[in-house]
C-alpha cells in the first residue's frame, strides 16, 4: 500500500545520521508526518514502519531505544512529488531521535523525531545567572550556542538590558519569556533558534487562494472565531523612569475591536516610540486568534508554516491569512497536506 503512494505519487527519501537509508526502509515504510510549526519551539517528523518480520522491534529498534536516550541520532527527509504540475521538494531539516515506540498488531514501529529534543540541555538545565549590558540578539547567540546550534535574529528591533536575571530556569524557557516580553516569536528549526517579527512574514504576498465550492481544493475544512477574552482594543505600554521620575508611554489601537478594552503592561522603555512599538507587538500577540481556520488539501510542498494564504467566498472569513502549522502526511492515504492558519492583523 505504502509503496503503490510512494512510487506512483510521492516519493519520500530518508536519511539517517548523514546515510540515505532510502532504499532499505522502503519496502517496511508505511509513511512519514512531517509537523512544520510557525511560532513553537519545535517541528516533529513521525515514521512508521510495517515490521511484520521482526526486523524493527529484535535488531534495530534496541539501538535506537539507546541513541534517543542520548539524542545523538540525526535523522531527516525530503518529500519528492512526482508527475504533479509541482516538481518542487519539501526538504525537513534535522531532526534529533526523541522516541522510539512499537505497538500490534499488525507490527508497527514508530520513530519519533524532533528539531529540540527534550532530553537537550538547553530544555532541561535549569540555571541562575545575571546577564549584564545585553541585547536580545547577544542573549539568543550565547544560549545557541550553548546548545549546539545557531542563532538567526530576524526581528526589526532588538532589546538591550542593563541587567537581567535568569533565576532556576532553563536557557529556552528564559528565552523564551524575553521573546514574550518583547512581542518576538521564537523556534527551533534545522539545527538554528530563529527569532523574527511575524508582522514581517505576514507581509508577503499569498503563495495560494482557497475558494469556497472550488473543485479539487480541499476535502475538509472548520473556520472558528476567538473569544472575547482573546480581543483587545488596544494596549499601552508605560515605565516609570526611577532616575527622572518622568513616564514613559506608547499606545496601540486594533481598529476591527470595537470597544475599550485595554491590555496593560509595564516594561522598561526608553522612549515613546520605543513603547509603541512594544504595544503594537504585545497587542498582536493577544489579538492574532481573532480567525482562525483549519484546511486538509492535496499535498503541497509550498505550503509551509510562515508563508500567507488568501480565503475567498467565506463571508466574513475572507481575507489574507498565514500558516501557523502545516502537516504534510505521506502514507496510504497519499500525500495531504493539513494547514491551521490565522487572519493577519493590519497594524
Amino acid at each position: 500500500m505504502a509503496d503503490r503512494v510512494l512510487t506512483r505519487r510521492t516519493a519520500v527519501s530518508i536519511t539517517f545520521d548523514g546515510t540515505d537509508i532510502t532504499d532499505d526502509i522502503r519496502p517496511y515504510l508505511l509513511g512519514i508526518v512531517y509537523t512544520d510549526d510557525e511560532d513553537d519551539l519545535a517541528d516533529d517528523l513521525k515514521i512508521e514502519v510495517q515490521d511484520r518480520d521482526g526486523v524493527w522491534l529484535e535488531h534495530w529498534l534496541a539501538e535506537a531505544v539507546e541513541a534517543a536516550a542520548g539524542g545523538k541520532l540525526s535523522i531527516s527527509a525530503v518529500i519528492k512529488p512526482e508527475g504533479w504540475d509541482n516538481t518542487n521538494t519539501l526538504k525537513t531539516g534535522a531532526f534529533e531521535l526523541d522516541s522510539v515506540s512499537a505497538s500490534g498488531p499488525p507490527a508497527v514501529v514508530s520513530i519519533n523525531s524532533t528539531s529540540l529534543a527534550f532530553s537537550a540541555s538547553i530544555r532541561q538545565t535549569k540555571k541562575s545567572k545575571a546577564w549584564e549590558n545585553y541585547t536580545l540578539s547577544g542573549i539568543a547567540s550565547e544560549i545557541a550556542a550553548a546548545g549546539g546550534m545557531t542563532c538567526l535574529f530576524e526581528s526589526s528591533s532588538n532589546p538591550s538590558y542593563d541587567r537581567v536575571e535568569q533565576t532556576k530556569q532553563s536557557d529556552i524557557d528564559f528565552l523564551k519569556k524575553l521573546c514574550e516580553d518583547a512581542g518576538i516569536s521564537i523556534k527551533a528549526t534545522d539545527g538554528k533558534l530563529v527569532l523574527y517579527d511575524q508582522a514581517t512574514y505576514e507581509a508577503k504576498a499569498p503563495v495560494l487562494t482557497i475558494e469556497k465550492g472550488a473543485k479539487g481544493g480541499y476535502s475538509k475544512y472548520k473556520l472558528s472565531s476567538g473569544s472575547a477574552g482573546t480581543k483587545y482594543a488596544k494596549c499601552r505600554v508605560s515605565y516609570q523612569d526611577p532616575a527622572t521620575g518622568k513616564c514613559i508611554e506608547g499606545t496601540a489601537e486594533d481598529g476591527d475591536v470595537s470597544g475599550d478594552q485595554c491590555l496593560e503592561i509595564t516594561a522598561k522603555v526608553k522612549s515613546a516610540g520605543e513603547a509603541e512599538t512594544l504595544a503594537k507587538k504585545n497587542l498582536r500577540l493577544h489579538n492574532k486568534w481573532a480567525q482562525t481556520a483549519t484546511f486538509t488539501l492535496p499535498g503541497d510542498v509550498g505550503l509551509v508554516a510562515g508563508v500567507t494564504v488568501e480565503l475567498k467566498g467565506w463571508g466574513g472569513w475572507d481575507g489574507k491569512y498565514i500558516i501557523t502549522r502545516a502537516v504534510h502526511t505521506v502514507g496510504g492515504g497519499g500525500y495531504t497536506t493539513q494547514i491551521q492558519i490565522r487572519k493577519v492583523l493590519n497594524y
